[in-house]
């Protein structure tokens, strides 16, 4: 990745929790990484664009892949779920910013709100595999649906149970986890 690239998603990372839950304009962020708003098209079509580079690279500077790696580890199902729960309590504090932005302007902003789309389409893909071993292994009630089970699991490790929780209600992360 070009060092300009990195320079503007870096600056992007930056206005966003600075801002709290507001999405920086493109202007800004081409001010905040001393380009100009032309150059930042060069790299960048548009705002979508940018915000979802953002969301992937913010996944890679703070190791999400290290995260999903220990869960498809996992000995069982169950434990895929105590290690997916695990991630949550490292790496949320970490993109708590962007996500809390992210999603206080996803309804009345296009590009944020296809900036989380991505962000939540790939965590319910990462649940129905879970739900799917689950259900192999004998443990899913079948009651449910591997439909309902994997929307259950993705709402229950969602960003925002974990904030409500671990933030708001001031749950130790251990206590999170179990």
């Amino acid at each position: 990745m070009s060092s300009t690239r990195d320079r503007i998603l870096d600056a992007a990372r930056q206005l966003l929790e600075k801002q709290g839950n507001a999405v920086p304009t493109m202007s800004a962020i081409a001010r905040a990484a001393g380009i100009s708003r032309q150059a930042l098209y060069l790299h960048f079509a548009d705002h979508a664009e940018l915000l979802q580079a953002l969301v992937a690279h913010l996944d890679d500077r703070e190791q999400l892949q290290a995260g999903i790696a220990a869960v498809q580890e996992a000995g069982d199902a169950a434990g895929q779920i105590r290690a997916w729960a695990h991630m949550q309590t490292w790496h949320n504090p970490r993109i708590a910013a962007i996500a809390r932005a992210l999603d206080s302007t996803r309804h009345t902003d296009p590009s944020a709100a296809g900036a989380w789309r991505d962000r939540t389409s790939n965590r319910m893909r990462g649940a129905l595999s879970i739900i799917q071993r689950l259900r192999e292994e004998g443990r899913l009630h079948p009651t449910w649906t591997t439909a309902e089970a994997a929307a259950l699991l993705s709402e229950l490790t969602s960003f925002h149970v974990w904030d409500d929780l671990v933030t708001d209600a001031q749950i130790p992360p251990g206590r999170y986890i179990e």
